[in-house]
């Protein structure tokens, strides 16, 4: 098997974090001919990554893709056996893709190509992502999350902890706005991350594919 990804994107991040917490071997790969080709696209016609080639089957989609680890590798687990503990998991990784990585991705494209940039777009993009936030502070602080062991981590874990990783060490070259300052279960979380074995090495692989990006725009 392989992974057809970017190291710096926390889809990517989210599903490599899920193959090391299982203690799998699968590599993180360019997609074929690069991600615009038609060689890729006939693989995905998104031309979006992560891709999972499982021996020749494709997996499309980053939550899918963790999905189907799980169900393939089930051990260790990295969902609890409880049905709503499961659901509370699944809700952070919901709410992640639909309200919070969005605009997150988006106001740190627009201020990456121009600091000022459209100030009502930008606007826009902050109100956006400050009620994803809000909404996921209290979906974490209502069900707390298990406090991640240093040998695994939830699948909730592999998705919340790439994008702390762009919330609190990427977003603030863009912006002087602390977006964990005041939302204290994300930060509490944060901090555990940013201590782990499994993500701090994620971590440093973001930082480098960031800083190769901005080498490459320069």
């Amino acid at each position: 098997m392989k992974l057809y990804g970017a190291a710096l994107s926390p889809y990517s991040a989210r599903v490599v974090l899920a193959i090391r917490a299982k203690g799998l071997e699968i590599p993180l790969v360019d997609p074929p001919g690069g991600q615009k080709s038609a060689a890729f696209q006939a693989i995905n016609p998104l031309g979006k990554t992560p891709v999972l080639d499982a021996d020749g089957a494709y997996i499309l989609e980053s939550a899918v893709i963790c999905e189907f680890l799980e169900d393939a590798f089930p051990r260790p687990a990295l969902l609890p056996a409880d049905p709503v503990a499961r659901a509370a998991q699944r809700t952070v990784a919901r709410l992640l893709d639909l309200y919070v990585l969005p605009p997150l991705l988006s106001l740190m494209a627009q201020r990456a190509a121009a600091q000022t940039g459209d100030a009502a777009a930008s606007a826009n993009r902050v109100a956006d992502l400050t009620r994803g936030l809000d909404a996921l502070e209290v979906v974490v602080d209502r069900g707390p999350l298990p406090a991640p062991s240093p040998g695994t981590l939830s699948l909730a874990d592999c998705a919340l902890a790439p994008t702390l990783i762009f919330l609190a060490r990427f977003l603030p070259r863009y912006t002087p706005q602390d977006m964990l300052e005041k939302r204290p279960a994300l930060a509490a979380l944060w901090t555990a991350y940013a201590a782990h074995p499994l993500v701090t090495p994620i971590a440093r692989e973001m930082e480098d594919a960031l800083e190769a990006f901005r080498q490459r725009r320069t």
